[in-house]
């Protein structure tokens, strides 16, 4: 009896184990599962929060789940919001406590920080989100700022580089404060800046052009070694745009083998180069807004070399649109004279083309025109302009235009060849 009452014991010792253990399991089940819920429910009333700044809301979050630092984070915006801004940092401090190597807390933490006045605690909070993250740009970003409000330059803009160098995007506004620190002047914003890349150049060149720094523009681009035409064309926008003829010119020239008329700065006068048309910046340019107006060229019956100009009308167009027109750079209070050879055929228009050279600046001021061309010649006739450049005409523009017309619609139909532009300084 002893034996089979022991074995019975056991029996139920282990029923009564496997029954304790069933019971611990399916409370630890149900603990789980209360948790889940709660975690749910509490995550729910974050993100309603965060959406809509409702303290009721971020109190729920945090009572459902105290020691969840998403709660504390939603309950410190909430508090933000409602301008309590004391409170506010003692949840920013609960989230950074709760989750401390979370580096956007802590930068969140410095920002209330300084927005509080409390510029240690910002800056050591902004040291530990910089620490946590050294190569995010937002963590350097808000300490170089600080730095700079603290009048700690040169710590500054090495955090601030460091920024920019991680965000690209951050570059236009490091350039602005490097601008403000150094009172325009750009050889300090240069040292302060101090580019290491063909990026970073390039990015200085723009930003010394579109503040009157034309010189030290093109220093920045010239360093900044090989470009592409993309940037090349940008610069030249720039240049153009501030009515910097001459750098422009040198930026357009660099990259192109540039065939000038003899003894003028006029490009390809005799129209040899078939892939010379419609270069942005300098060169020939077919108009854009005329109508009526075919230009091409033409192998038959040049005045000299393989190809000259043809213009064919073909009807109504606006007599002040260039049908052509090149950009030349020139000196300031000089004299020139155009030549060129022209000669038509079959012309009927009482507008008849001609020739006109304006001051390429903002008022676009005629300076010369020439001659109607004669509506039906022979050949080839010689025709010349002379006009005069003002103390600030830097560029002028030579454009194939029409005489004004009494009437409108003025049509006009025929041929008119061109050839051997050439421009002279006497």
């Amino acid at each position: 009896m002893t034996n089979l009452r022991k074995a019975i014991f056991g029996l139920l010792s282990r029923a009564a184990v496997r029954f304790v253990l069933a019971i611990v399991a399916t409370g630890c089940c149900l603990s789980a599962a209360v948790f889940a819920v709660r975690a749910g429910l509490s995550n729910i009333d974050s993100k309603t929060a965060l959406a809509s700044g409702s303290l009721a809301a971020a109190d729920e979050a945090v009572g459902l789940t105290p020691s969840d630092p998403n709660a504390h984070f939603a309950r410190a915006i909430a508090l933000s919001y409602e301008g309590e801004s004391t409170e506010a940092v003692e949840e920013y401090r609960w989230a950074v406590a709760l989750r401390p190597r979370d580096y956007f807390l802590w930068l969140a933490l410095g920002t209330v920080l300084d927005q509080s006045e409390d510029k240690k605690g910002a800056l050591a909070a902004y040291k530990e989100a910089v620490r946590l993250a050294p190569y995010y740009a937002q963590p350097r970003w808000q300490l170089g700022n600080l730095l700079l409000r603290a009048g700690q330059r040169e710590e500054a803009f090495v955090e601030l580089r460091l920024a920019a160098s991680s965000d690209s995007s951050l570059l236009p506004a490091l350039l602005d404060l490097a601008w403000g620190v150094a009172n325009g002047d750009a050889n300090v914003v240069e040292q302060i800046i101090n580019p290491q890349t063909a990026r970073w150049h390039l990015a200085l060149s723009h930003f010394f052009i579109k503040h009157g720094k034309t010189v030290e523009g093109l220093v920045q681009f010239r360093a900044a070694g090989q470009v592409s035409d993309e940037e090349r064309r940008s610069l030249l926008q720039e240049l153009l745009s501030a009515n910097r003829f001459q750098e422009a010119y040198e930026i357009w020239s660099a990259s192109r083998n540039v065939k000038t008329a003899e003894g003028s700065g006029l490009v390809d006068g005799g129209f040899e180069d078939p892939k010379g048309f419609d270069q942005p910046g300098f060169g020939w340019q077919r108009g854009l807004d005329v109508q009526g107006v075919a230009v091409s060229l033409d192998v038959n019956g040049t005045h000299s070399g393989k190809y000259s100009l043809r213009l064919n009308y073909r009807g109504d167009s606006n007599v002040n649109a260039y049908a052509i027109s090149q950009l030349v750079v020139v000196e300031p209070n000089s004299r020139y004279r155009l030549r060129f050879s022209a000669k038509t055929q079959d012309v009927v228009t009482a507008g008849a083309p001609l020739v006109v050279v304006s001051d390429a600046g903002d008022k676009a001021q005629q300076l010369a025109q020439s001659e109607a061309l004669s509506k039906n010649t022979d050949g080839w006739r010689d025709y010349a302009v002379e006009f005069a450049t003002g103390k600030e005409t830097n560029a002028v523009r030579i454009s194939v235009q029409r005489q004004a017309c009494t009437g409108q619609p003025c049509p006009i139909f025929g041929s008119l060849w061109l050839d051997d532009f050439i421009l002279e300084k006497f």
